[in-house]
């Protein structure tokens, strides 16, 4: 991820942004496929288990997981603001001394972070440019499930695909978004020693989890 891209994550994903979204999960709790992805690991059991969250934003699959009993919990997010809202919550809620953070490019920091039972990125695909170095190296942390959530690429999305940058370059953010294609990703993860064991769509996003 570039330099630019960095500064466009800390600008778009603002102190105002994070305490919006952390308010709302406060009222509301997780939703859609985050909800999905954090029943299906607290089926498999979480209890003991170590969870790596990149780009985790708010923290909300940190949060729950603790809950269930996630030994320890890593968030690394390019945001700042987004760290010390789940920092905040994490010590709310009881359990900071099973969390760490880093702030950063994941790909950048890779050869820092422990390898986790569990790593999942959700909505974070379609933040970085070099998904190449992304999902290789955030796949290899991944001991036993590896959850993704990232924009499906049917062909109506190839249209709106546009969209979101075009308001990137009106209001003149350095934040770009990007749509990678569903067997790129499949490739990638599958060439780190993972198969699918779960996987399902909602609106433009899709869930998929794979286990080694």
């Amino acid at each position: 991820m570039t330099s630019c891209q960095c500064q466009g994550i800390e600008d778009l994903f603002n102190d105002k942004t994070a305490r919006r979204e952390l308010k709302r999960y406060r009222r509301k709790g997780s939703s859609g496929l985050t909800k999905h992805l954090i029943a299906f690991l607290e089926e498999q059991g979480v209890e003991g288990r170590s969870l790596l969250d990149i780009g985790g934003g708010i923290g909300a699959i940190q949060h729950e997981l603790a809950e269930r009993g996630a030994a320890s919990v890593t968030n690394v997010d390019a945001s700042s603001s987004y760290l010390a809202a789940c920092r905040d919550e994490a010590v709310q809620r009881g359990y900071a001394e099973r969390a760490s953070y880093q702030h950063g490019d994941f790909t950048a920091l890779a050869d820092e972070v422990e390898a986790a039972d569990m790593v999942t990125l959700d909505r974070v695909l379609c933040c970085y440019d070099d998904v190449d170095a992304l999902v290789s190296k955030s796949a290899a942390k991944a001991r036993i499930w590896y959850a993704v959530i990232y924009p499906r690429t049917d062909w109506w999305m190839q249209l709106i695909k546009p969209i979101p940058n075009i308001f990137a370059w009106i209001t003149r953010s350095s934040m770009r978004f990007f749509l990678h294609s569903t067997d790129h990703v499949d490739s990638l993860i599958r060439a780190a020693g993972l198969h699918i064991v779960h996987q399902e769509k909602r609106n433009v996003w899709q869930l998929v989890i794979y286990a080694r």
